[in-house]
């Protein structure tokens, strides 16, 4: 088994890490001229020289560093000099530092890469949605090393599973912790919108997605268990069928967290709540580097009603989200050992995704018996997430007649004594 770990930074986690069966590590700087699959606020604040430092700490303890490309829209930018220009400064820096593997989505930067850099092992990102052989097999012909396959949607499509992999030579990775829902009607406003947030013009981004699927999945606790992700031991099935490498999540958490994932995914157990392993939120430390003024500074032009920052606060605040989380424990709560031995023998006879879940009823009779809500967190936040919904779809989250100039930077100094 091989595991890749996103990066948070610490140098004081990397001597733990080979232990636990983790060869590569991946991350990016908070902005870029391609940009990535996280807006640069999600980003650690960091520069080119913590950069350096940290691929050749990576380096001396065995592993390698794999720098994230993998925005899936550049607004038409590639086709102009100047991104030209910045692309081969970019790639040249990062040839320089000695980084090993870049991951792209866009097949027009495999072949840059493959062309101009070669020496680059050059995987391809999930933002690709390599959900089928012909698509599987379309990348390999292009030179790509490795393919995160659409884990979201196939990871419990065992027939597909093993058409891929026996459709093609290169790598394949599976993201194991992940808990967006299947074929979800989001996902690509989700994912272009975070690419555009994340280049170098950093656009301002509202999660919108994010907190319409938190919704439904609060609402909703069978959601929790229909999404794709993979139970530690679980894994044995997939390497079965061929699969070796397992990508975890996320990024910017404390790094006992990030510890505690990958030694659950290289021990293939884990006996407790696997929401410890999914969430990206309700952490006790605050990660490395990253806090809530950060988040607000990288805001472009907002114009937001002040009545609304109290909301917002509250809102993220409630789940540990930029905040350290207050409560004792996690108040979601997805108990493995509830979950059947055989879990995963129901969906190697039927396709999930093609099944209507209400008449199924399978991950609804598991959700009863593994999924404890608290209920006085669920009274608390979900009249939150109503109230922003409202808010944002009727305007008035707005100040819909500001002046264009006004830029919420401009704010910020007032919001900061405020919330002290």
């Amino acid at each position: 088994m091989n595991i890749m770990l996103p990066a948070n930074y610490d140098l004081d986690l990397l001597p733990h890490l080979r232990e636990h069966n983790v060869t590569e590590i991946y991350g990016k700087l908070p902005y870029d001229v391609v940009g990535g699959g996280r807006p640069s606020y999600m980003s650690t604040p960091m520069s080119r020289q913590t950069l350096t430092r940290y691929v050749a700490a990576i380096h001396r303890h065995g592993m390698a560093f794999n720098y994230l490309l993998n925005a899936a829209c550049l607004g038409n930018q590639e086709w102009t000099r100047s991104f030209q220009r910045r692309l081969n400064k970019l790639l040249d820096w990062l040839s320089g530092i000695e980084v090993d593997t870049v991951t792209v989505v866009l097949p027009y930067l495999l072949q840059i890469v493959k062309k101009r850099y070669p020496h680059f092992k050059v995987r391809v990102g999930i933002y690709a949605q390599v959900d089928t052989v012909k698509r599987a097999q379309y990348w390999e012909e292009l030179g790509a090393d490795g393919l995160t396959l659409e884990s979201f949607s196939i990871n419990r499509d065992f027939e597909k599973l093993t058409r891929i992999r026996e459709a093609v030579q290169c790598e394949l990775i599976l993201i194991a912790n992940h808990f967006c829902q299947p074929n979800c009607p989001f996902q690509i406003q989700h994912q272009n919108g975070f690419s555009h947030a994340s280049g170098t013009d950093r656009r301002f981004l509202i999660d919108y997605p994010l907190l319409q699927c938190n919704y439904r999945r609060l609402r909703d606790p069978t959601r929790l268990i229909s999404s794709g992700w993979i139970r530690p031991q679980d894994v044995h099935h997939y390497e079965a069928m061929g699969y070796h490498t397992f990508k975890l999540i996320e990024r910017n958490i404390p790094s006992e967290v990030l510890l505690k994932r990958a030694q659950a995914y290289a021990q293939r157990r884990f006996d407790g709540n696997l929401a410890e392993l999914l969430f990206s939120w309700g952490f006790k430390r605050h990660p490395p580097r990253f806090s809530w003024l950060h988040f607000l500074r990288t805001f472009g032009p907002w114009h937001v009603r002040p009545t609304r920052y109290g909301l917002i606060k509250k809102f993220l605040q409630l789940q540990g989200i930029f905040f350290t989380f207050s409560r004792e424990q996690l108040p979601i709560v997805i108990d493995s050992q509830a979950i059947p031995d055989d879990f995963l023998e129901h969906f190697k006879s039927d396709d999930c995704c093609d099944l209507n879940c209400a008449q199924c009823g399978y991950c609804t009779a598991v959700a009863e018996r593994a999924v404890k809500m608290n209920p006085d967190f669920l009274a608390a936040v979900l009249p939150l997430y109503e109230e922003i919904e409202s808010t944002l779809v009727s305007g008035d989250f707005w100040h819909l007649t500001a002046s264009p100039t006004r830029r919420f930077g401009q704010t910020i100094p007032k919001l900061e004594r405020r919330t002290q």
